[in-house]
Formats: C-alpha cells, sequence, structure tokens
C-alpha cells in the first residue's frame, strides 16, 4: 500500500479527488490534504507520501514551488499534477521535475485516474524492488502505441514548439512525416445506441476491433498513424502520395474503402471528416479543427459518407437563431395530437422541417426548436391527464434530440415518439396525491417561473399544506425536488455539448447564468462548463 496525498486550495475538488474512487483498492492510502503548497509541504514531511496529487496554481506557495522543496526532502516522491488548459505552460516547466503526469481538472475521470495510477503503481513498485502486482497488471501505458496517442493528443492541444514534435516524433518513430499531412476525424455513427450494447469491457474490445482493422485496411502506400481519441471517434493522420497533383481524388477513395471495411467487418456506420494538407507537426492541431469542422456538416448528411473541409467555403453559411413555434403552429401542433393520427403527425412534422431547412438553420438552432416542440408536447399530456414517457428507444426524449447524430435522426426520432405516445395513449398519472399533482406540474413546467405558491393555487390546495405533504412523501422539499428536476435537466442538455450555457439556464427555468451557475456548482460539486468539459 502507498501512501497518497492531495493538494489544492479548492475544498470540492479536494472531496471530489478524494471521493472519485476506492484509494484503497488500486493500491493507495490518503495520508493528508492541503490547501496550499505551504501547508502541504508541512503535511508531506510529516506524512511521507509516495504520490501527491497537487494543483499547479495556488495562493501561498503554488505547486512548481512545493514540488521542488518536497523534491529536496523525498527525492522518490511521484507527482501527478492538476491543470486548467490556460495553464499548461506551467506544467511544462512541472514535467522538468519529477512529475509523472498530468490531468486537466475539467477531463479528471476515474477512468482517467485510475489508468493513471496503476502505471504509477507499477513505477513505484519498480523502484522499491517489487514484483507488480497480479491483482492489478500493468496496463501498458508506457507502450509506443500509448506515447504515440499522447504525442498526437499533446499536438492537438497546442502543448509543444514545432522543434519539441520533431524531436519526439524522431524518438517515437513517427510513420508520418511533417510535409503535407492531412488529418482524418473517424466518428462512429449512432454511437449512443452502439454504446448501449457493451459493457466497458467490451468497449476495449470495440476499439481494438476498429484500430486494427484501420491498420489493415489502409494501403501501404499510405504514411499514417492512428489515434484512439475515444471509443466513438479516431484520429487518422496520413501523408497526401507522393507524384499526387490533388490530394483529395485519394482521399475520397481512401475514406470510401474504410467506411465500407468498417461496415463489412463490424457493421458499423461511420463518417470522416478531412482537413487540408498542412506542413509541420505543430499544424496537426489545426488540421484536426479543419476535420472536426468538416465533420460538422455530418448533421445534414443522410448517411455515412466523407466530409472535406475545403467544401465548407463553398457552401452559404447556416445561421444561428432563436427559433420560434407560431401560435398558429401550436394550435395545429396541439390538433394533431388530440387526434393522435400517425399521417397527420408525419405531414405536420415534415412541413416544419421544410420550413427550417428553408431558413439554413445551423445545427444548434435545429435542436433547440425540436426540444421546444418536445416541451410543447409535455405540456399538452400533462394538460390531458398524461404523463410523458420518460424514457424511448433507451433514452430520454431528450437526450434523443441533443444526441442525434444527423438532423434525420433527430426528426425520425421525435416522429417515433410521438407515435408511440399515440399508441401507448401516453402513461397515466402514477400518483394521484397532491403531491403527485405537484411532481407532475414541477416535470411539465420546471423551465418556467413555477414556485410552491404557483401549483398549490392550480391544484387547490394551500401552500403551506402542500409543502408539509410534499416533504412527507417525498423526503425533500419542494424548492430541492424542482432544483434537483431542473439540475437533473441541464446536465442532460450540457452533454450533448451543442447548447451555450447561458442557452441551458434559461431552458431549465434560471433566466440568470450568474445565478444559474453558483446554484450548479453548489449541487453539482462543478461549474457547468467545467462539468461540460468532463463529459467531452
Amino acid at each position: 500500500m502507498y501512501n497518497l496525498m492531495i493538494v489544492d486550495d479548492e475544498l470540492l475538488m479536494r472531496i471530489g479527488i478524494r471521493n472519485m474512487i476506492q484509494w484503497e483498492e488500486h493500491g493507495f492510502r490518503i495520508v493528508g490534504e492541503a490547501a496550499n503548497g505551504k501547508e502541504g509541504l508541512e503535511v508531506a514531511l510529516a506524512a511521507s507520501p509516495d504520490l501527491i496529487i497537487t494543483d499547479i496554481k495556488m495562493p501561498v506557495m503554488d505547486g512548481l514551488q512545493f514540488i521542488r522543496e518536497v523534491l529536496k526532502q523525498r527525492k522518490k516522491c511521484q507527482f501527478i499534477v492538476l491543470s486548467n488548459l490556460d495553464e499548461l505552460q506551467y506544467v511544462k516547466e512541472a514535467l522538468k521535475l519529477h512529475v509523472a503526469d498530468y490531468l486537466i481538472k475539467s477531463e479528471l475521470t476515474s477512468a482517467a485516474l485510475m489508468e493513471l495510477l496503476a502505471s504509477i503503481r507499477e513505477q513505484l513498485q519498480l523502484e522499491s524492488g517489487q514484483p507488480a502486482s497480479a491483482d492489478h497488471p500493468y496496463d501498458g501505458s508506457s507502450s509506443i502505441s500509448h506515447r504515440k496517442a499522447e504525442f498526437f493528443k499533446d499536438l492537438i492541444s497546442g502543448f509543444m514548439t514545432e522543434s519539441e514534435a520533431d524531436a519526439r516524433a524522431a524518438d517515437l518513430h513517427i510513420r508520418v512525416k511533417p510535409a503535407d499531412l492531412i488529418a482524418l476525424t473517424l466518428k462512429v455513427n449512432h454511437f449512443e445506441a452502439i454504446k448501449r450494447k457493451y459493457v466497458e469491457k467490451d468497449e476495449k474490445l470495440l476499439r481494438f476491433s476498429i484500430l486494427n482493422i484501420l491498420e489493415e485496411i489502409i494501403p501501404s502506400k499510405w504514411e499514417k498513424e492512428i489515434v484512439v481519441l475515444s471509443s466513438s471517434e479516431y484520429l487518422i493522420v496520413v501523408n497526401k502520395l507522393e507524384g499526387s497533383s490533388s490530394a483529395r481524388p485519394d482521399i475520397e477513395k481512401l475514406c470510401a474503402k474504410i467506411i465500407a471495411s468498417l461496415k463489412d467487418f463490424t457493421n458499423l456506420s461511420v463518417s470522416v471528416g478531412a482537413s487540408a494538407p498542412a506542413s509541420g507537426f505543430s499544424s496537426v492541431k489545426s488540421a484536426y479543427k479543419q476535420a472536426e469542422q468538416a465533420l460538422g456538416a455530418r448533421f445534414f448528411a443522410s448517411g455515412p459518407a466523407t466530409f472535406f473541409y475545403d467544401d465548407k467555403a463553398e457552401e452559404p453559411p447556416r445561421k444561428a437563431a432563436n427559433p420560434k413555434i407560431s401560435s398558429e403552429e401550436e394550435q395545429l401542433f396541439f390538433a394533431m395530437l388530440s387526434s393522435a393520427d400517425k399521417e397527420q403527425a408525419g405531414r405536420f412534422f415534415a412541413g416544419l422541417r421544410s420550413k427550417l431547412d428553408q431558413q439554413r438553420l445551423d445545427e444548434s438552432s435545429i435542436r433547440l426548436f425540436y426540444i421546444l416542440l418536445l416541451e410543447k408536447m409535455n405540456a399538452y399530456l400533462s394538460l390531458a391527464g398524461k404523463r410523458p414517457l420518460s424514457s424511448f428507444n433507451g433514452l430520454s426524449p431528450y437526450e434523443n434530440v441533443l444526441k442525434g447524430d444527423s438532423w434525420e435522426d433527430v426528426h425520425h426520432g421525435l416522429l417515433d415518439y410521438v407515435s408511440c405516445c399515440f399508441d401507448q395513449e401516453g402513461r397515466v398519472v402514477e400518483e394521484s396525491t397532491y403531491t403527485g399533482m405537484a411532481v407532475d406540474l414541477i416535470h411539465t413546467y420546471f423551465a418556467e417561473a413555477i414556485s410552491l405558491q404557483s401549483v398549490a393555487s392550480q391544484i387547490n390546495v394551500s401552500p403551506s399544506y402542500l409543502s408539509r405533504i410534499f416533504k412527507q412523501e417525498k423526503g425533500v422539499n419542494f424548492v430541492s425536488y424542482l432544483t434537483e428536476v431542473r439540475l437533473e435537466k441541464a446536465k442532460i442538455y450540457l452533454r450533448s455539448g451543442k447548447l451555450k450555457v447561458y442557452a441551458v439556464a434559461e431552458m431549465v427555468g434560471y433566466p440568470n447564468y450568474t445565478y444559474f451557475s453558483k446554484i450548479f456548482k453548489k449541487h453539482v460539486g462543478v461549474t457547468p462548463e467545467e462539468y461540460r468539459e468532463q463529459i467531452h
């Protein structure tokens, strides 16, 4: 068992790290905590930690000075540095010291932490002459493939200068040359549905299968490196073929082969975004961004395809807008819901889609419009004495709208949800008590200025009586329950990564963004921006 210490000036961060994993199951016990480097030094000298997780920027004594002072006394102590994205220059200094690795706070997850701990634990065992633990075998995080992946991730983050990149590329025997680099971003379509079929172990097998298929089917004439960014996203860096006047025809053939092969071998549908050719390893960052931007066209496509960054300049831009449902459209919508006519529903949704297409709205605006439709539908069901379906196709209706890969998915997903509600005639309200009626109103009108008084008035009871029985039956008071519902909805919207935080705040009943952010951090432990970064 190795001794671990946590040093961070944010109490919530220390609490979060302390409770993120079962430390002793991974070979570490927490022997101390501190809020700054000065306190940390005192604790470290007394507790003799083998590993210290420390923030890089702290008051009194920052992380860099703290590391230097500890190493004067404990030369074999290992460190994991925590930083924000705008603090990477300090991380570079820390890595010159005896630092094992660093983690970006917004990307800190239990999985990332456990992976890093496995590597550090093996290093500690080697230094102490102990054999590697059979219970916690080495995960290969220092293998050449892992180091190559880290190299390209550092390039994407803009972490290296050109000379540093050239040196690391030579050391790692990177197969691609710095001239005429092209970034291809491959994304698995409909991954949310695929993911539900896998446990984490099978997800690793999926990543391994995709990686090996790509290595096998990309012809040897292509100099290439392949990086797993996540189970659903892969980066392929290639060089333009020698002797080709234009890279595009060759890239089109290559991507068509990749798409067809993955469909044949794994039955996976994938789409690819391609950057323009770039020069220098430091240009991988901009090339990756181009490939990601090109892949944004996937939302408006009808199937798997290759999207080129160069095509974006030729298309008229789509616009961001705050879409509204007109009173006439609302009346037609409610009439369609009342009729429970699926053919009428199909015609109604087709008309709305045609209108949106003519307006050339961007992806976020289109998703927002479908969310508004969903809100209107749920309000209608509630007034009709029915409860909206809580899940559909394994996800909530909101997640289906927010996570659909394409407009086609979002459109038909909502239409299928409407049809399902027609078939089941909604869901009968489960609770007939006043508390149940209040809960239904909260779930329907959480985005509005709802209060204990307004709900009590709606169901014809006094606010004091409703407050008392609500607490008795739900275990929490009305305001706490409303806050919980709003924040759970906010998490769903934030996980989509498609909406601005201020828009999410308004959509869950908080017109004041600052107040929303304060409430979110109080209950969730991180700000809305940090929560979204952790998910993505």
